[in-house]
């Protein structure tokens, strides 16, 4: 008998086995920002920030299997709902025809004290961001914002997104990878939960290209 995304995902252990290396990789970020900031001779602003949380109105690119980390959350509390995911659809339409330079949108879930209700399982775009300049250029910009490179952090998101795909058998298509915006990444994987065909469901999704994700960055 086939089994739902969700069947396997709880069968296989693989969501805590996907926040455990998340949550490595995050905090692997954070002591490297730390680690550079001796070497630039700048302490990391994000340690003492009071400003305004801009650094989550970005736009962010996500892997599948961020989105699914974070739609598991929502699904253990309760937050699942018609009206959450018309809220995904509205902001992941948004933010794809959207540039990094114009996106300026608190992100969706943060709660009304500017605090991040998935920030156990944030993606690695989120995890790994972290300033050397002053807090308030994240909202002016009027000036260079000196951030951390996690390039060591990064590549190991990469190589998890691998295991990721070969533990669910989700074949590669070619030219395109299981990589969107955030809110898409979640949309999806709460849409494929029930599925048990989520495999052909999730192949046959119109995948952005290497051109979109390359929009979507920054330079």
């Amino acid at each position: 008998m086939s089994r739902t995304l969700g069947q396997l995902v709880e069968a296989e252990q693989i969501v805590p086995w996907l926040a455990d290396n998340v949550a490595h990789i995050n905090k692997a970020s954070g002591k490297g920002a730390k680690e550079t900031s001796k070497l630039v001779k700048l302490a990391v602003s994000c340690n003492t920030c009071q400003a305004t949380k801009t650094c989550c109105w970005s736009l962010v690119v996500a892997r599948l299997y961020e989105g699914l980390l974070v739609a598991a959350t929502l699904r253990a509390s309760a937050r699942d709902t018609p009206e959450l995911r018309e809220q995904l659809r509205i902001r992941a339409e948004a933010m794809e025809a959207s540039s990094p330079y114009d996106w300026r949108t608190p992100c969706l879930f943060l709660d009304g004290k500017e605090r991040c209700t998935v920030y156990d399982v944030r993606p690695t775009s989120c995890g790994a961001l972290y300033v050397y300049t002053p807090p308030e250029l994240c909202t002016t910009r009027d000036r260079e914002i000196k951030a951390y490179v996690a390039a060591n952090e990064l590549a190991a998101a990469t190589e998890l997104e691998e295991a990721f795909r070969q533990r669910l058998s989700l074949r590669q298509k070619v030219g395109r990878r299981y990589l969107g915006v955030l809110p898409r990444m979640v949309l999806v994987s709460l849409e494929a939960w029930d599925r048990d065909d989520f495999r052909d469901y999730l192949r046959q999704l119109p995948w952005p290209s290497d051109a979109d994700i390359a929009r979507w960055s920054p330079a």
